[in-house]
């Protein structure tokens, strides 16, 4: 005979996090949420996103903080961010699914008669070893440009498009032009690597010209689409023109305001106006949420789970490092410890992406903010790296998939349901004992957490004071998860 018993009382538990925290809460991965909201009270950082997949699958998806501090708008999950230098690993991804399609070669030529930008407005550069560098060359750092010596034009658009006799900002071409025509290059292609926004914005170029697309048109429809990525786009200067559900970005306190790149007189906010990141969509315009990174990053893993958008060969030519950087391949840091990763920062940005390969790991991290001296780009590297350790068991469950897909009906059965005062919880298919027990709202919260005892088939769960809307049934046991929807109108 099956035994019978019910859940009297219910222990509410008093929320302990200074900051809002949204998105399904994952009980074994909570040391992540400790972490974040650490990282948001140490370093001042209004708003945050993490995600985290574990072989193939998207195991935590949360929000922390303040996507608009004024607003006391919470960060969702499907808040998008600035990524900042991230987009160059877009833009690597891109150059070899060109190659793939055969309308590119790494060792191309870019500049000169038979460069693949070989447009007038692109001969008159003064240094002829600009006709030697290669699209291998701009993906490596190694095109020639120094920003220490000759200064990062990507940061010039105003001065740039005064010279230049064009309405300010400049935009990538005009850039571009201005460079070939007054500048020499700092090192011969080939023989150093210097970190460069600056080749990058050729590269963009570049899939222009070849393809006859704009940049982003073509990212979108070869590599973001396909694998389910829809609501990644190029940013904007302005907050006018802020895509929806875009954070609200903050400098940090007491920053210098910024000369506009628009008239060079107004002093704005270096994130609003201070530097033009429509010119800077190759290698830093992108704007995106954590979950979409991670669903790139488990395109191109070469992990089996999920398929990847280029070929295991494409892969390894986009993580190769290069001869002049051990720890630098096309677009992406690699290291011979089997990690890939990026770290992205502007002023009101500081994103990263890792691959963490030896353990089918990967996650993206993204902040809406910036400080003077680096401090919060080198904890969001550490972050979930210090805290890997401490995780015994990994949800089985993949929040790419929707929330209706989250309930299986053959893991328990709810009823009734929609509920009003009680809901009963059926646990003879899952034939596991001493089970926690977990109820949250779609915003993760926890609003509900007991345990069932062993041997109990049956519970009944008190649901009388529990607002109406949709929630979670979580069951965890025996490092499983099962999950079920539950609707409370009363």
């Amino acid at each position: 005979m099956k035994k019978y018993s019910f859940i009297l009382l219910a222990i509410f538990i008093a929320s302990l996090q200074t900051h809002a925290q949204t998105g399904q809460y994952v009980p074994q991965l909570a040391t992540f949420d400790v972490a974040m909201n650490n990282l948001l009270t140490t370093y001042n950082v209004p708003g945050a996103q993490l995600a985290i997949t574990r072989n193939g699958r998207l195991v935590y998806n949360r929000g922390f903080g303040f996507a608009n501090v004024a607003a006391n708008d919470s960060v969702q999950p499907n808040n998008v961010f600035r990524v900042a230098s991230i987009s160059k690993t877009i833009t690597g991804i891109s150059i070899l699914k060109l190659h793939e399609q055969g309308l590119i070669n790494l060792d191309d030529k870019v500049f000169g008669a038979n460069g693949i930008l070989n447009d007038a407005i692109y001969q008159n550069y003064i240094d002829p070893q600009v006709a030697n560098i290669t699209v291998r060359n701009l993906l490596q750092h190694s095109g020639g440009w120094n920003s220490s010596i000759s200064g990062d034009p990507m940061f010039n658009a105003y001065n740039i498009a005064t010279l230049m006799g064009v309405t300010p900002p400049a935009n990538e071409s005009v850039v571009v032009r201005y460079i070939l025509n007054n500048k020499m290059l700092d090192f011969a292609p080939n023989t150093q690597f210097q970190y460069s926004n600056f080749g990058f914005c050729i590269l963009g170029l570049v899939i222009e010209k070849i393809t006859g697309l704009s940049y982003d048109t073509y990212v979108k429809t070869n590599v973001l689409n396909p694998i389910g990525i829809n609501s990644m786009e190029l940013g904007s200067n302005l907050i006018a023109n802020a895509l929806p559900n875009e954070v609200t970005y903050y400098d940090y306190p007491s920053a210098p305001l910024a000369y506009s790149v628009y008239n060079n007189t107004q002093l704005v906010p270096w994130p609003y106006g201070g530097f033009n990141l429509e010119a800077m969509d190759a290698h830093g315009g992108w704007v995106s949420s954590a979950e979409d990174l991670c669903k790139l990053m488990v395109a191109v893993d070469k992990i089996s789970a999920r398929p990847d958008i280029i070929s295991g060969a494409s892969i390894d030519t986009l993580v190769k490092p290069s001869l002049n950087n051990a720890n630098y391949a096309c677009g992406i840091n690699v290291n011979s410890n089997n990690n890939w990763w990026h770290l992205g920062s502007l002023p009101g940005t500081t994103t990263e992406i890792v691959m963490n390969r030896n353990q089918q790991i990967n996650w993206a991290i993204l902040c809406n903010t910036r400080d003077n001296a680096g401090v919060i780009s080198t904890a969001v590297d550490n972050l979930v790296w210090n805290n890997l350790s401490a995780i015994s068991s990994w949800p089985s469950f993949d929040l790419f998939t929707s929330l209706n897909d989250l309930s299986n009906p053959n893991s328990f059965k709810v009823y009734p349901n929609p509920a009003d005062q009680f809901v009963t919880i059926n646990l003879e298919t899952i034939n596991t004992n001493n089970i926690e027990l977990t109820v949250l709202d779609l915003v993760g919260k926890v609003v509900y957490e007991s345990r069932i005892g062993q041997g109990v088939s049956v519970c009944q769960l008190q649901t009388s004071n529990f607002l109406n809307g949709l929630y979670i049934i979580q069951l965890k046991s025996e490092g499983a998860i099962f999950a079920q929807k539950l609707n409370v109108q009363h």
